[in-house]
C-alpha cells in the first residue's frame, strides 16, 4: 500500500508569485500564473518581476497588480518591496534560494515552491519536483504542474495577452522583423550572414525590414544593419513595452530561441523559430502561428554556449528554408 500524496494547501489571497527571471522563461509561466487566479477568483494576485519584465505581466489580464522590481538581486530590497504588499501567500517560480529567502525576510507567512536549491527550510511546504513524462517535457508544465500541486487547474493553453498600449515609434507599413540575437550564446544564434541573405530576400520582394533585440545584441544587430541598407535597426533602443509595440504590429518575425521569439509567438506573431543547440521541445513558441526550424546532427540538442565543432545544426538550416517557411506562415496569416 502507498501513500497518498498530501492533500494541497488551501491558498489565501493576496498571493504574489515570483516571476522567473529571464523573458522567455516568464512566457512559459504564464498558463501556471493564469490557472493560480483561475483558482483565487476574486482574491488579488500579484506577480513580482524584474523592472525590466514589467510590461510583460501588465499585459496579462489575469494579474492583479504587477510588483516592478528595481533591485532584483538585492534580497534586502526585494524583500522591503514584497513587505509593502501584506500577502498572505507566495508561489515561487524560480528554483534559487534567493526567491525563498526574500520571501522568507518579508514575513509572507504561506511560501511555496519546488524543493530546488536547498532551500527546504525557508518555505512553507516544498513541492517535490515532477517525474519527466515524456508527453509533458515543455518547460511550460514545470510551473503548471507546481500550480497543480497547489490546488489549482491544470490548463496548458496559451492565455491571451492584451494589445500593447504603448504608441508606435513611427508610421510605418507592417514590418518583417529579425531578430538576431540569444543572450545564452551563439550556439542560439543562426550565422550573420545568413539573416543577411534572407533580410535581402525580404527586401528585393518589397517587405520592409527591422531588426530588433535587447541591449547586449545591438553589436550584432550594427553588423547584420550594415549588410542591410534600408531596414530600421532598433535593436537596444526600446523598453519592452516598445518592443511589445513592434512586433505586435509585425506580419512576420524570424528569430533564434530567445525571449523576442517567445513574445513574438505569444503575441501571436506569425514567428519563424530557428533552433540550434537547444530542444523545441523543452523550449519552443507556444502560440499557434509558429514554424519551428532545425536541422537534426548527432550532437543535438547539446545545450552548449558555443560549438565545439562545425556548427552543423546551423548551417544546415538555410535562408531558403526559412523563407520556405516564412512563405507559409504569411499566407496562413492572411
Amino acid at each position: 500500500m502507498t501513500d497518498a500524496p498530501p492533500a494541497p494547501p488551501v491558498l489565501t489571497g493576496p498571493l504574489v508569485v515570483r516571476s522567473p527571471n529571464w523573458l522567455g522563461d516568464a512566457i512559459m509561466a504564464l498558463p501556471a500564473v493564469r490557472n493560480l487566479k483561475t483558482m483565487l477568483g476574486g482574491e488579488r494576485l500579484a506577480v513580482a518581476a524584474s523592472a525590466k519584465l514589467a510590461a510583460l505581466w501588465e499585459a496579462c489580464p489575469f494579474v492583479d497588480q504587477v510588483v516592478a522590481l528595481e533591485h532584483p538581486r538585492r534580497v534586502g530590497a526585494v524583500a522591503r518591496q514584497l513587505r509593502e504588499g501584506s500577502y498572505a501567500t507566495t508561489v515561487l517560480l524560480p528554483n534559487s534560494l534567493r526567491s525563498a529567502l526574500e520571501a522568507w525576510r518579508a514575513g509572507i507567512p504561506a511560501r511555496f515552491g519546488y524543493a530546488r536549491g536547498g532551500r527546504g527550510m525557508l518555505l512553507s511546504r516544498t513541492i517535490p519536483v515532477p517525474r519527466r513524462d515524456p508527453a509533458r517535457l515543455h518547460q511550460k508544465f514545470y510551473y503548471i504542474d507546481l500550480a497543480a500541486a497547489l490546488g489549482a487547474p491544470s490548463d496548458a493553453t496559451l492565455p491571451e495577452l492584451r494589445s500593447p498600449t504603448g504608441a508606435p515609434l513611427a508610421d510605418v507599413p507592417r514590418e518583417v522583423a529579425l531578430c538576431p540575437g540569444a543572450e545564452y550564446g551563439p550556439a542560439k544564434r543562426w550565422p550573420l550572414e545568413n539573416f543577411a541573405a534572407l533580410g535581402q530576400e525580404f527586401l528585393t520582394r518589397g517587405y520592409p525590414l527591422v531588426i530588433l533585440g535587447a541591449p547586449n545584441d545591438a553589436a550584432l544587430a550594427a553588423q547584420l544593419a550594415e549588410k542591410l541598407p534600408g531596414a530600421r535597426n532598433l535593436a537596444g533602443q526600446t523598453t519592452l513595452a516598445e518592443f511589445m509595440t513592434v512586433l505586435a504590429g509585425c506580419r512576420l518575425v524570424v528569430s533564434n530561441d530567445s525571449g523576442a521569439m517567445h513574445l513574438a509567438s505569444a503575441l501571436g506573431v506569425p514567428t519563424a523559430a530557428i533552433f540550434g543547440s537547444t530542444e523545441p521541445a523543452l523550449t519552443g513558441p507556444l502560440g499557434p502561428r509558429t514554424a519551428v526550424l532545425r536541422h537534426h546532427v548527432p550532437c543535438s540538442p547539446c545545450f552548449l554556449r558555443e560549438c565545439p565543432i562545425d556548427f552543423g545544426c546551423m548551417h544546415g538550416i538555410t535562408p531558403a528554408m526559412v523563407l520556405a517557411a516564412a512563405a507559409q506562415l504569411m499566407e496562413s496569416a492572411g
